[in-house]
């Protein structure tokens, strides 16, 4: 181990620094057989001088990379100060401006006064910096981030890339989306593989990604609306999601610190880097030959306005020689009119913030790095025996409720007078759904802030867990069961498929919710893989064709069947709207109504399966 002098200086509310990013509270090496305060003094005479001062030693010592650290603090505020080095500075002190180590220094520095009852300007304001009294709690950001830079040449080949993904989408973005969705996921998955690079082999990140890639082939097929505006979200947020848990290993997979890294890197930091594209361009090319450069300019500056007139004459002349020329000639200028010029200066904005927007996201990735995690801690606030009582007393209101779904609804006991079966069947629907969601909650929110004196009182908890799990499960049956029957009476719609797989999510999810219980495995991961599993499955299976034609199935026994609804389906439901067609079902009036949904396009990029094949 080295032994070393860490040396805190202060003046008033300023304190001495190193003029650099980052590990700014001087460190200095001691000699062999050299003293806390030998070294000090040697160090003084080369870097700065100080008058009369209190120096306090802190007891212990601090290591930290092959360093043995030894602590002192120098109070100069009755001093005077004078830097002989350039490489110091006396600055006014920001917390933000130190890492996590210096943090602890600080902090040990304020504890050490307090303890001999030394009390001036600068520990009042250390103390009021970071709050310590009585029972000090270090306040630490969750994720700690370095700023770091790209390689040169990297940085420059993004340029490129993010102008080419700017055009691209500048193009895009004004016509119908179809393949063209597909294209940029598969280009920016592109860029982050050659780029960024695969640091972290994560099967999660893996899945993500190719979920994003999945779900952008949509667009070429598929048109219903609901999805296409949903994907919108989803598919930057997988995508973005996967490049994070591809870069960084030491990036846990949970709810908050996950939220917090995706904010502040993705969001945070993307914008944050956006000046970067104009500082590396800057850097590579205006430094070489610059002088050469600007002559360059002027020569090219006076060829085109001498060009201007001379290319104006000879149009004039060659039109006037040639009709088919001329022809020509006045097409173009017809075609440049002022609304294909804002036309074109939207696209090229566009295009500029696109560009500028990707290439701050891909630098994030690449230059930026996760520091340190602080994983904070629940405190376990909760009595046991008081949670248990209130568990205990909740198990017995849902026993008495399973008991009468139980009887009434699955084995169709005879209803109280007045009651009949269709209204109590399809009524409680969403009553039931926010139970699930409660209790999910509530079980999740108890286990991590009960305090548990030993296993005994663990494992009775557990058990109350479990029952009001599986009491819970069933109230996520039951949902579904009374939305079946609300179905079989009125028919489909796109919510009623969309809440019932949202029930059967939570289904799944209460199933893991037992594995926590039990084994404490952390939810976050299973959860996002089995909720982005079933979205996936919702994308593909076609709803809007399902519900056409299990509605038609209905239409003959069931006068509460809306064909004006089957006509507001999108284009899916092909199939099935022209089986109805053919027998009769739909008329021509819904027929057309539902087939003018049809977009025309005129470029290959717009393709998709279902609008081109609409009238086939």
């Amino acid at each position: 181990m080295v032994n070393a002098v860490s040396l805190v200086l202060m003046k008033g509310d300023k304190i001495l620094l190193l003029k650099r990013e980052k590990n700014r509270i001087p460190v200095i090496v001691m000699k062999e057989d050299e003293t806390t305060e030998k070294c000090l003094e040697r160090w003084t005479k080369d870097n700065i001088s100080v008058g009369t001062s209190k120096l306090i030693k802190y007891d212990k010592t601090f290591n930290i990379e092959g360093y043995n650290i030894n602590l002192v603090f120098v109070d100069a505020s009755n001093s005077e100060v004078s830097i002989i080095n350039e490489g110091l500075v006396l600055e006014p002190f920001d917390i933000s401006k130190i890492n996590r180590f210096e943090e602890e220094l600080l902090r040990s520095v304020v504890i050490k006064c307090k303890s001999i009852n030394y009390r001036t300007h600068a520990i009042e304001l250390l103390e009021k910096v970071y709050n310590i009294r009585t029972n000090y709690r270090v306040r630490r950001p969750l994720l700690e981030l370095e700023k770091g830079r790209m390689k040169s040449n990297k940085a420059i080949n993004l340029i490129v890339l993010s102008l080419f993904v700017g055009v691209l989408l500048s193009i895009f973005l004004f016509n119908y989306f179809g393949i063209s969705i597909a294209i940029i996921t598969v280009l920016m998955i592109a860029i982050f593989f050659t780029v960024v690079g695969v640091r972290n082999k994560s099967y999660l990140g893996f899945f993500l990604v190719l979920s994003s890639l999945v779900l952008s082939i949509t667009y070429g097929i598929f048109t219903n609306e609901l999805f296409r505006f949903l994907n919108l979200i989803v598919i930057p947020i997988n995508l973005f999601s996967g490049f994070l848990l591809l870069t960084y290993e030491n990036l846990p997979f949970k709810l908050v610190t996950f939220i917090i890294a995706f904010l502040e890197i993705i969001v945070g930091k993307s914008f944050e880097n956006t000046s970067k594209l104009s500082f590396e361009f800057k850097e590579k090319f205006s430094k070489a030959d610059g002088e050469k450069k600007s002559k360059n300019m002027k020569h090219i500056i006076n060829g085109i306005l001498i060009s201007i007139p001379l290319v104006i004459v000879l149009l004039m002349i060659l039109s006037g020689a040639d009709e088919v020329f001329s022809y020509y000639l006045s097409n173009i200028w017809d075609y440049i009119n002022i609304n294909n010029i804002y036309d074109f200066i939207v696209r090229v904005i566009i295009a500029l913030v696109i560009m500028f927007l990707t290439y701050g996201l891909y630098y994030s990735l690449a230059s930026v790095k996760v520091a340190n995690v602080n994983n904070k801690t629940f405190n376990r606030t909760f009595n046991s025996t008081t949670i248990s009582t209130i568990l205990v007393s909740i198990i017995l209101i849902y026993l008495v409720f399973t008991k009468i779904q139980v009887s009434y609804l699955y084995l169709n006991k005879a209803l109280p007078f007045g009651v009949t079966f269709s209204e109590y069947a399809r009524k409680g629907f969403f009553q039931l759904v926010f139970l699930v969601v409660i209790n999910l909650i509530m079980i999740i929110s108890i286990k991590v802030k009960t305090d548990v004196k030993n296993s005994k009182s663990n494992n009775f908890l557990n058990i109350i867990y479990s029952v009001i799990t599986l009491l819970t499960m069933n109230m996520g049956v039951a949902a579904i069961y009374k939305m079946n029957l609300y179905i079989g009476e009125f028919g489909y719609t796109r919510l009623r498929i969309l809440v019932q797989a949202f029930t059967l999510f939570l289904c799944i999810a209460l199933l893991l919710l037992l594995v926590f219980i039990w084994r404490e495995k952390l939810l976050f991961k299973p959860i996002v893989v089995s909720a982005v599993a079933i979205y996936l499955v919702l994308n593909y299976i076609n709803i809007d064709n399902f519900i056409a034609k299990e509605n038609l199935k209905l239409i003959n026994t069931r006068a509460e069947i809306d064909l004006w609804y089957i006509s507001t389906l999108s284009l899916d439901a092909k199939e099935a709207i022209d089986e109805g067609r053919e027998k009769g079902l739909v008329s021509s009036e819904y027929y057309n109504y539902w087939a003018n949904k049809r977009v025309a396009i005129e470029r290959w990029y717009e393709y998709n399966y279902f609008n081109n094949n609409v009238l086939k």
